[in-house]
């Protein structure tokens, strides 16, 4: 269906309510800020864009601090989120991040709007030709080919002046308002260091743009957004849904006559599609809509456990080759027993070590309605019910259900043993090559996956009914055929490659976005 998820939930998005603080009017005649003149709801989305061949990056966290729009003339207007939202920039590559519903804007003439961002934390693969000293590794800096982690301070603060801007904000008004994050304009390497800097130094190195919502073609009538694959623990009341995650917070959506209910990896769970599939403390995920009065509607609902555990989604950087039951992972999401949970102090972005434990369960596949196994069943192959590594690619996104948990230390990271592997969504951006609808190929794809840039894959779409289940969404292009090869494409896909790495196709797709 057009949406994946990534793994048991992980960002998906935060739906912040922010409150407009009180200012000051100007002296002299008040055009803006200063009450009577109405005011307006704006819902802000964000997506990221163009990531770095090198390094190259496996989390990127950010966390907003403030939202400003600055009037043409007046008093800029000051939003600051009541909890602070925290992005994993990452993961919008292919996917939009509700960054909040403004509420009471003040209507007027707006020039600009700046995004206030703090804390980041950066997670990459040193595939660059030198050592990068400023970042560590459990060696202490970031040696050629090592998975390293950096939390930089910034200058600066992004803000978008250009396209749409200057905007016109009526009173009553209801629209929103989408946020590219540039991720290869606020990272510089240069003589082993790396620097991130959120304010342009030259022309055309901007980290934020803007762009009207919706984008979408898929999207009609009121609809802004689709906001995809959010996991958290329900719970309920009435038709309104609520997701609470320990790594994106809450969302909250309701239930309408056009969600899809899909049954869990397993099988066992929403066997029968219908609305007695929500029920209050399972683990679910929702892909919603963002309507333009700041409200979601579920889209599509898939419960994931019958309760709460600890299960961590990460991004596969490392395969132990001297065993067939180790491999090495960056944290990319989590959800926590609700008592007792090992995994508290797991943050996105840390490497874990998972150990598959004797006698596993067999491999499970989240295909979130698309028709892999029906009709790529050979391939469907290369992962459900393995049991062992010979199934797990760098490059794959896989869910971990943990038996065990031994926390990191300053020079060890964190270990685990598992007993059920499940796999998820890979996001990521590469070059299309050619289009033969409903496939494509694509090559340049980042180096984590450790397979030269220069080979070739072929992706498949599902074609059918936009937002309908097992359909693939496509965002900025009206079919594959319309792909541009001069430009870059983002991808939410089933990884399922084979021990030759020649499967055909090998990617499948939830998601195709192209800017």
């Amino acid at each position: 269906m057009n949406r994946s998820k990534a793994l048991w939930s992980l960002p998906v998005l935060l739906l912040v309510a922010l409150s407009l603080a009180a200012c000051s009017g100007p002296k002299g005649p008040c055009t803006v800020n200063c009450g009577g003149g109405g005011t307006a709801t704006v819902s802000l989305t964000l997506v990221s864009d163009r990531p770095p061949a090198s390094p190259a990056l496996l989390s990127y966290r950010v966390t907003i601090t403030q939202i400003t729009l600055t009037p043409t003339v007046g008093t800029a207007s000051v939003f600051t989120p009541s909890v602070l939202p925290v992005i994993e920039l990452m993961r919008f590559q292919s996917d939009s991040a509700l960054v909040g519903t403004l509420l009471q804007v003040p209507a007027g003439d707006y020039s600009s709007i700046t995004l206030s961002l703090g804390s980041p934390q950066i997670t990459f693969l040193n595939n660059t030709s030198a050592t990068i000293t400023n970042a560590s590794s459990f060696s202490g800096t970031c040696a050629v080919g090592a998975i390293c982690t950096i939390s930089p301070s910034v200058s600066g603060q992004p803000q978008v002046s250009g396209t749409p801007f200057p905007i016109t904000v009526s009173a009553n008004a209801k629209f929103g308002l989408g946020i590219d994050f540039n991720l290869s304009n606020s990272i510089t390497v240069a003589s082993g260091t790396m620097t991130v800097t959120f304010t342009p130094a030259t022309a055309g190195t901007n980290v934020l743009s803007a762009f009207n919502l919706p984008r979408n073609s898929n999207l009609t009538g009121n609809q802004l957004d689709l906001i995809e694959d959010f996991v958290g623990v329900v719970s309920v009341s009435g038709q309104n849904v609520t997701l609470t995650s320990p790594t994106r917070g809450t969302i909250s959506a309701s239930t309408t006559t056009n969600t899809v209910f899909d049954p869990d990896p397993s099988g066992s769970l929403c066997s029968t599609p219908s609305p007695s599939c929500i029920v209050a403390n399972q683990v679910a995920s929702i892909d919603g809509i963002l309507n333009s009065d700041g409200t979601l509607s579920i889209q599509e609902f898939e419960p994931l456990l019958n309760a709460p555990k600890d299960v961590v989604e990460g991004t596969v950087v490392a395969i132990n080759q001297s065993s067939q039951s180790q491999f090495t992972m960056v944290t990319t999401d989590k959800v926590q027993a609700a008592t007792g949970s090992l995994i508290g102090g797991l943050n996105v972005g840390d490497p874990l070590t998972v150990n598959i434990g004797l006698n596993p369960n067999g491999f499970l596949v989240d295909t979130k309605g698309l028709m892999v196994r029906q009709n790529f069943n050979n391939v469907y192959g290369n992962f459900a019910n393995a049991t062992t590594t010979a199934a797990i690619h760098p490059g794959q996104t896989v869910a971990v259900q943990l038996t065990g948990f031994t926390a990191g230390t300053a020079g060890v990271s964190a270990s685990s043993t598992t007993d059920t592997i499940t796999l998820r969504w890979s996001r990521f951006t590469a070059a299309p090559t050619s289009q033969a609808s409903p496939a494509f190929d694509v090559n340049g794809i980042p180096a984590y996956f450790n397979i030269t840039g220069a080979s070739f894959f072929e992706v498949e779409t599902f074609l059918g009914t936009p937002g309908a289940d097992g359909v693939t969404n496509l965002e900025g292009i009206p079919d594959v055929n319309a792909i541009d090869d001069l430009k870059s494409v983002a991808i939410r896909a089933l990884y399922l490659e084979n021990t030759a790495n020649s499967a055909a196709p090998v990617f499948f797709a939830a998601k195709v976005r192209q800017h």
